[in-house]
Protein backbone atom coordinates (compact mmCIF):
# COMPACT_ATOMS: atom_id res chain seq x y z
CA UNK A 1 0.00 0.00 0.00
CA UNK A 2 1.62 2.89 -1.34
CA UNK A 3 -0.19 5.91 -1.45
CA UNK A 4 1.05 9.13 -1.30
CA UNK A 5 0.39 12.59 0.74
CA UNK A 6 -1.03 14.22 -2.09
CA UNK A 7 -3.80 11.23 -1.97
CA UNK A 8 -4.96 11.70 1.42
CA UNK A 9 -5.21 15.55 1.05
CA UNK A 10 -7.18 14.73 -2.26
CA UNK A 11 -9.35 11.86 -0.15
CA UNK A 12 -10.10 14.63 2.63
CA UNK A 13 -10.35 17.52 0.82
CA UNK A 14 -12.99 15.61 -1.32
CA UNK A 15 -14.79 14.84 1.72
CA UNK A 16 -14.90 17.46 3.54
CA UNK A 17 -15.24 19.81 0.72
CA UNK A 18 -18.36 17.83 -0.63
CA UNK A 19 -17.36 17.33 -3.96
CA UNK A 20 -13.89 16.82 -6.28
CA UNK A 21 -15.13 20.25 -8.03
CA UNK A 22 -15.14 22.02 -4.63
CA UNK A 23 -11.87 19.69 -3.86
CA UNK A 24 -10.06 20.93 -6.46
CA UNK A 25 -10.76 24.44 -5.41
CA UNK A 26 -9.83 24.06 -2.15
CA UNK A 27 -6.18 22.92 -3.02
CA UNK A 28 -5.75 24.66 -5.92
CA UNK A 29 -5.30 22.19 -8.38
CA UNK A 30 -7.50 20.60 -11.43
CA UNK A 31 -10.24 18.75 -10.57
CA UNK A 32 -8.78 15.99 -12.78
CA UNK A 33 -5.95 16.12 -10.52
CA UNK A 34 -8.05 15.56 -7.78
CA UNK A 35 -10.33 12.75 -9.02
CA UNK A 36 -7.22 11.07 -10.52
CA UNK A 37 -5.48 11.36 -6.67
CA UNK A 38 -8.67 9.93 -5.37
CA UNK A 39 -8.98 6.88 -7.67
CA UNK A 40 -5.39 5.93 -7.02
CA UNK A 41 -6.02 6.40 -3.85
CA UNK A 42 -9.34 4.16 -3.68
CA UNK A 43 -6.59 1.19 -5.88
CA UNK A 44 -3.59 1.29 -3.42
CA UNK A 45 -6.59 0.43 -0.59
CA UNK A 46 -8.20 -2.02 -2.47
CA UNK A 47 -11.52 -0.40 -1.52
CA UNK A 48 -14.10 2.11 -3.28
CA UNK A 49 -14.23 5.40 -0.64
CA UNK A 50 -16.94 7.37 -2.87
CA UNK A 51 -20.67 6.06 -4.27
CA UNK A 52 -20.42 8.38 -7.50
CA UNK A 53 -23.59 6.89 -8.96
CA UNK A 54 -25.43 10.61 -7.36
CA UNK A 55 -24.84 14.18 -8.88
CA UNK A 56 -22.18 14.11 -5.57
CA UNK A 57 -20.15 11.75 -4.41
CA UNK A 58 -20.98 10.18 -1.41
CA UNK A 59 -18.38 8.80 1.37
CA UNK A 60 -19.21 4.42 1.51
CA UNK A 61 -18.87 2.75 4.30
CA UNK A 62 -15.51 2.00 4.01
CA UNK A 63 -14.83 5.59 3.25
CA UNK A 64 -16.20 6.65 6.49
CA UNK A 65 -14.10 4.52 7.88
CA UNK A 66 -10.92 5.31 6.61
CA UNK A 67 -11.65 9.49 6.26
CA UNK A 68 -10.66 9.88 10.28
CA UNK A 69 -7.30 7.87 9.89
CA UNK A 70 -6.33 9.97 6.38
CA UNK A 71 -7.35 13.20 8.84
CA UNK A 72 -5.14 12.01 11.42
CA UNK A 73 -2.03 11.31 8.90
CA UNK A 74 -2.43 14.53 7.63
CA UNK A 75 -2.61 16.44 11.15
CA UNK A 76 0.48 14.70 12.56
CA UNK A 77 2.42 15.32 8.68
CA UNK A 78 1.22 19.01 9.87
CA UNK A 79 2.55 18.96 12.94
CA UNK A 80 5.78 17.75 11.90
CA UNK A 81 6.58 20.84 9.18
CA UNK A 82 5.68 22.71 11.82
CA UNK A 83 8.42 20.85 14.36
CA UNK A 84 11.21 21.41 11.67
CA UNK A 85 10.20 24.85 11.29
CA UNK A 86 10.73 25.50 15.13
CA UNK A 87 13.75 23.02 15.01
CA UNK A 88 15.42 25.36 12.10
CA UNK A 89 14.46 28.59 13.60
CA UNK A 90 16.07 27.76 17.05
CA UNK A 91 14.81 29.27 20.56
CA UNK A 92 12.07 31.57 20.23
CA UNK A 93 13.04 35.16 21.01
CA UNK A 94 9.65 35.79 22.67
CA UNK A 95 6.66 33.87 24.19
CA UNK A 96 2.88 35.20 24.76
CA UNK A 97 0.74 33.13 26.71
CA UNK A 98 -2.95 34.13 27.72
CA UNK A 99 -4.37 33.32 31.35
CA UNK A 100 -7.51 33.70 31.85
CA UNK A 101 -8.48 36.07 34.09
CA UNK A 102 -10.72 34.19 36.48
CA UNK A 103 -7.52 31.65 37.20
CA UNK A 104 -5.02 32.72 39.95
CA UNK A 105 -1.67 33.66 38.39
CA UNK A 106 -0.33 31.98 42.06
CA UNK A 107 -0.95 28.86 40.81
CA UNK A 108 1.33 29.53 37.95
CA UNK A 109 4.12 31.25 40.03
CA UNK A 110 6.22 28.09 40.73
CA UNK A 111 6.69 27.45 37.03
CA UNK A 112 6.91 31.07 35.94
CA UNK A 113 9.70 31.41 38.35
CA UNK A 114 11.65 28.11 36.93
CA UNK A 115 10.72 29.62 32.95
CA UNK A 116 12.85 32.92 34.16
CA UNK A 117 15.70 30.87 35.17
CA UNK A 118 15.87 28.55 32.54
CA UNK A 119 15.56 31.41 29.95
CA UNK A 120 16.46 34.54 31.51
CA UNK A 121 17.05 36.33 28.04
CA UNK A 122 13.72 35.05 26.61
CA UNK A 123 10.53 37.99 26.60
CA UNK A 124 8.02 36.41 28.39
CA UNK A 125 4.03 38.64 27.68
CA UNK A 126 1.26 37.68 29.99
CA UNK A 127 -2.52 38.67 28.87
CA UNK A 128 -5.16 38.02 31.14
CA UNK A 129 -8.34 38.07 29.04
CA UNK A 130 -11.37 36.03 29.87
CA UNK A 131 -11.54 32.25 28.40
CA UNK A 132 -13.45 32.79 24.94
CA UNK A 133 -10.82 35.26 24.57
CA UNK A 134 -8.11 33.03 25.52
CA UNK A 135 -9.02 30.32 22.72
CA UNK A 136 -9.60 33.54 19.79
CA UNK A 137 -5.71 34.74 20.85
CA UNK A 138 -4.63 30.91 20.43
CA UNK A 139 -6.44 30.34 17.21
CA UNK A 140 -5.25 33.64 15.78
CA UNK A 141 -1.87 32.92 16.63
CA UNK A 142 -1.73 36.20 18.62
CA UNK A 143 -0.19 33.88 21.88
CA UNK A 144 1.40 30.88 21.55
CA UNK A 145 -0.40 29.06 24.58
CA UNK A 146 -3.41 29.87 26.82
CA UNK A 147 -4.50 28.69 30.04
CA UNK A 148 -8.37 28.79 30.55
CA UNK A 149 -11.01 26.83 31.88
CA UNK A 150 -11.86 23.48 30.02
CA UNK A 151 -13.95 23.14 27.51
CA UNK A 152 -16.77 20.17 26.52
CA UNK A 153 -15.26 20.34 22.98
CA UNK A 154 -12.21 21.87 21.17
CA UNK A 155 -12.19 22.53 17.44
CA UNK A 156 -9.82 20.42 15.46
CA UNK A 157 -6.82 22.78 15.63
CA UNK A 158 -6.21 22.68 19.37
CA UNK A 159 -3.86 20.89 21.33
CA UNK A 160 -4.74 20.86 24.70
CA UNK A 161 -3.66 19.20 28.46
CA UNK A 162 -5.47 19.30 31.82
CA UNK A 163 -3.31 21.14 34.25
CA UNK A 164 -5.55 21.55 37.16
CA UNK A 165 -8.95 22.13 38.95
CA UNK A 166 -11.09 24.34 40.90
CA UNK A 167 -13.69 24.42 43.16
CA UNK A 168 -17.15 26.10 41.52
CA UNK A 169 -19.59 27.20 43.99
CA UNK A 170 -23.21 27.87 43.40
CA UNK A 171 -24.10 31.08 44.50
CA UNK A 172 -26.25 34.16 44.64
CA UNK A 173 -27.08 37.62 46.14
CA UNK A 174 -27.76 37.60 49.67
CA UNK A 175 -31.09 38.75 48.86
CA UNK A 176 -32.31 36.50 46.39
CA UNK A 177 -34.71 33.72 46.93
CA UNK A 178 -32.71 30.82 46.54
CA UNK A 179 -30.63 32.51 49.40
CA UNK A 180 -33.47 31.74 51.85
CA UNK A 181 -33.60 28.09 50.64
CA UNK A 182 -32.00 25.22 53.64
CA UNK A 183 -31.34 22.69 50.93
CA UNK A 184 -31.38 23.84 47.13
CA UNK A 185 -33.03 21.03 44.26
CA UNK A 186 -32.84 21.23 40.47
CA UNK A 187 -36.42 22.25 40.64
CA UNK A 188 -35.59 25.56 43.10
CA UNK A 189 -32.78 26.64 40.17
CA UNK A 190 -34.92 25.72 37.16
CA UNK A 191 -37.49 28.94 38.57
CA UNK A 192 -35.04 30.99 38.85
CA UNK A 193 -32.29 32.91 36.14
CA UNK A 194 -28.92 31.53 35.39
CA UNK A 195 -25.80 33.85 34.79
CA UNK A 196 -23.55 32.26 32.27
CA UNK A 197 -20.24 32.51 30.71
CA UNK A 198 -20.68 32.66 26.80
CA UNK A 199 -17.69 33.50 24.26
CA UNK A 200 -17.64 35.79 20.91
CA UNK A 201 -16.11 32.69 19.17
CA UNK A 202 -19.04 29.84 18.49
CA UNK A 203 -17.04 27.27 17.31
CA UNK A 204 -16.28 26.67 20.87
CA UNK A 205 -19.04 25.44 23.38
CA UNK A 206 -21.15 27.37 25.84
CA UNK A 207 -22.49 25.64 28.61
CA UNK A 208 -25.43 23.65 28.68
CA UNK A 209 -28.80 25.31 30.41
CA UNK A 210 -31.17 23.94 32.92
CA UNK A 211 -34.30 23.35 31.76
CA UNK A 212 -36.03 26.37 30.95
CA UNK A 213 -34.13 28.43 29.13
CA UNK A 214 -34.19 31.02 31.76
CA UNK A 215 -30.70 32.37 31.59
CA UNK A 216 -28.33 35.59 30.81
CA UNK A 217 -25.35 35.26 29.27
CA UNK A 218 -21.78 37.31 30.35
CA UNK A 219 -18.57 37.93 28.70
CA UNK A 220 -16.86 37.69 31.74
CA UNK A 221 -16.50 36.34 35.61
CA UNK A 222 -16.52 39.43 36.82
CA UNK A 223 -19.86 40.75 35.38
CA UNK A 224 -21.44 37.70 36.74
CA UNK A 225 -20.56 38.52 39.89
CA UNK A 226 -21.77 42.52 39.82
CA UNK A 227 -25.36 40.88 38.72
CA UNK A 228 -25.32 38.04 41.26
CA UNK A 229 -24.98 40.89 43.98
CA UNK A 230 -27.63 42.86 42.74
CA UNK A 231 -29.75 40.00 43.05
CA UNK A 232 -30.32 39.16 38.87
CA UNK A 233 -29.78 35.52 39.21
CA UNK A 234 -27.56 32.38 40.58
CA UNK A 235 -24.70 31.00 39.19
CA UNK A 236 -21.40 28.65 39.17
CA UNK A 237 -18.26 30.46 40.14
CA UNK A 238 -14.57 29.34 41.65
CA UNK A 239 -14.48 29.52 45.13
CA UNK A 240 -11.10 31.12 44.32
CA UNK A 241 -12.76 33.74 42.40
CA UNK A 242 -15.66 34.95 45.04
CA UNK A 243 -13.97 34.25 48.31
CA UNK A 244 -13.67 37.78 49.20
CA UNK A 245 -17.21 38.76 48.37
CA UNK A 246 -18.67 35.49 50.40
CA UNK A 247 -16.29 37.00 53.02
CA UNK A 248 -18.13 40.47 52.84
CA UNK A 249 -21.20 38.64 52.49
CA UNK A 250 -21.97 39.93 49.06
CA UNK A 251 -23.00 36.61 47.63
CA UNK A 252 -24.00 33.60 49.70
CA UNK A 253 -23.21 30.29 48.86
CA UNK A 254 -26.27 28.08 47.85
CA UNK A 255 -26.80 24.26 49.74
CA UNK A 256 -27.40 21.86 47.06
CA UNK A 257 -29.49 19.06 48.06
CA UNK A 258 -28.39 17.10 44.78
CA UNK A 259 -24.22 17.61 45.39
CA UNK A 260 -22.66 15.55 47.88
CA UNK A 261 -19.56 16.01 46.47
CA UNK A 262 -17.42 19.45 45.86
CA UNK A 263 -18.01 20.63 41.80
CA UNK A 264 -14.97 20.32 40.20
CA UNK A 265 -13.79 22.19 36.95
CA UNK A 266 -10.62 21.31 35.12
CA UNK A 267 -7.94 24.00 33.73
CA UNK A 268 -6.73 23.57 30.87
CA UNK A 269 -3.52 24.54 29.00
CA UNK A 270 -3.80 25.09 25.01
CA UNK A 271 -1.96 25.42 22.10
CA UNK A 272 -2.61 25.30 18.21
CA UNK A 273 -1.90 22.20 16.15
CA UNK A 274 -0.51 25.23 13.03
CA UNK A 275 2.22 26.87 15.35
CA UNK A 276 4.29 23.81 16.53
CA UNK A 277 5.69 25.37 20.08
CA UNK A 278 10.02 26.22 20.26
CA UNK A 279 12.24 24.93 23.42
CA UNK A 280 10.74 27.60 25.62
CA UNK A 281 7.44 26.78 24.83
CA UNK A 282 7.57 23.19 25.18
CA UNK A 283 9.55 23.74 28.39
CA UNK A 284 6.24 25.54 29.36
CA UNK A 285 3.89 22.77 28.65
CA UNK A 286 6.22 19.96 30.00
CA UNK A 287 6.88 21.72 33.08
CA UNK A 288 2.72 22.83 33.64
CA UNK A 289 2.08 19.21 32.75
CA UNK A 290 4.32 17.93 35.56
CA UNK A 291 3.02 20.36 38.04
CA UNK A 292 -0.50 19.01 37.36
CA UNK A 293 0.67 15.19 37.67
CA UNK A 294 2.53 16.01 40.86
CA UNK A 295 -0.22 17.63 41.86
CA UNK A 296 -3.21 15.08 41.70
CA UNK A 297 -2.02 12.11 39.70
CA UNK A 298 -3.95 11.01 36.97
CA UNK A 299 -5.94 14.24 36.65
CA UNK A 300 -4.62 15.44 33.06
CA UNK A 301 -6.43 14.68 29.94
CA UNK A 302 -5.82 15.48 26.07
Amino acid sequence: MGFSIEQLQAFVAAAEQGSFSAAARHLRKAQSVVSVAVNHLEIDCGVALFDRSARSPVLTPAGQALLADAQAILHRCDEMRSSAAALNQGLESRLALAVDAAIPLESLVQTLRGFEQTFPHLELELLNPTSSDVAQLVSTGRVDLGVMFEQEFYPRGFHFKGIGHVEVLALAGPSHPLAALDSVGLADLEQYRQLMATTRAMHFSRQPELKGGRSWRVESQYGILALLREGFGWAYLPRHFVQDALERQEVKQLALGFQQVNIQTGIDLIWSRDKAPGPAGRWLIDSLSSAAASAAPGSTHG
